[in-house]
């Protein structure tokens, strides 16, 4: 059989034909690229207000939001937080995120950082109770507990040792644990005679010599409101921080 002469070679139809497939393919994917280019073109004619919203977390709030006000957005802080790797007065977040696209004049809130939450315990031993709880309160710290002893070195309501020690690494709203004297153990007061007395002014008295007073009441109309009996006796002796008993008239 005579095969005829102007018959192609194989090879040669399958290179035309890979040639055509791929003019195609990149007439269809131009013809792609058009068609999303308007379309892209289109929003941005239909919305012409949008601006990018900068990316303004590690920046300094002030900074922050002058950037975010040169983009035409508003800044507004929301809310501070303690941050472990920013400085205090930066933004630690920001909604909503850089990158995004909002309207002029949009809000874009931040929340700004409060600087670390870990501090050194300060030293408060030889301030008395009341001072010392002021202290650790202003430092960001509790006062976990009290444990009163008695010392011959320290005076009454003075702080004589803590835990954690001074200087110990803490974080803001753990609690110190204080030592405090009730003064030395022979520390002891006369009890005056108090038989008689208003009630207001017994307690006052017993104050003063740091004593409590543990009322408790009888009837008895001739001697309402007045002290009728006491516990210990005039003249005898009290630790201070102790109790002195009272019956009073009722």
């Amino acid at each position: 059989m005579l095969r005829s002469r102007s018959a192609r070679p194989p090879s040669r139809t399958k290179q035309a034909l890979r040639r055509l497939l791929k003019g195609t393919a990149i007439l269809t994917g131009l013809l792609a690229l058009g068609v999303l280019s308007g379309y892209v073109a289109m929003l941005l004619s239909v919305e012409p207000d949008l601006v990018g919203v900068p990316r303004v977390i590690g920046v300094e709030s002030v900074a922050a939001g002058e950037i975010l006000k040169e983009a035409g957005l508003t800044p507004r802080i929301i809310a501070e937080e303690f941050s472990s790797h920013l400085p205090k007065g930066h933004v630690t977040s920001q909604r909503p995120a850089g990158g995004s696209r909002l309207k002029i004049g949009s809000e874009v809130r931040l929340i700004r950082s409060r600087g670390s939450d870990q501090l050194a315990v300060p030293d408060v031993r030889g301030q008395e109770l009341p001072q010392a709880q002021r202290t650790l309160m202003e430092a960001g710290l509790t006062v976990g507990g009290v444990i009163q002893i008695h010392s011959d070195a320290h005076p009454r309501e003075v702080v004589i040792g803590q835990d954690p020690a001074p200087g110990a690494p803490a974080v803001r709203g753990n609690r110190i644990v204080l030592l405090g004297s009730i003064g030395p153990l022979d520390n002891l007061v006369v009890v005056p005679d108090l038989r008689g007395r208003e009630m207001v002014t017994a307690l006052n008295l017993l104050k003063e010599l740091q004593v409590e007073a543990r009322v408790s009441f009888r009837q008895e109309a001739s001697a309402q409101g007045h002290v009728i009996a006491q516990e210990p006796a005039p003249g005898g002796k009290v630790r201070v921080g102790g109790q002195v008993e009272l019956t009073i008239g009722e």
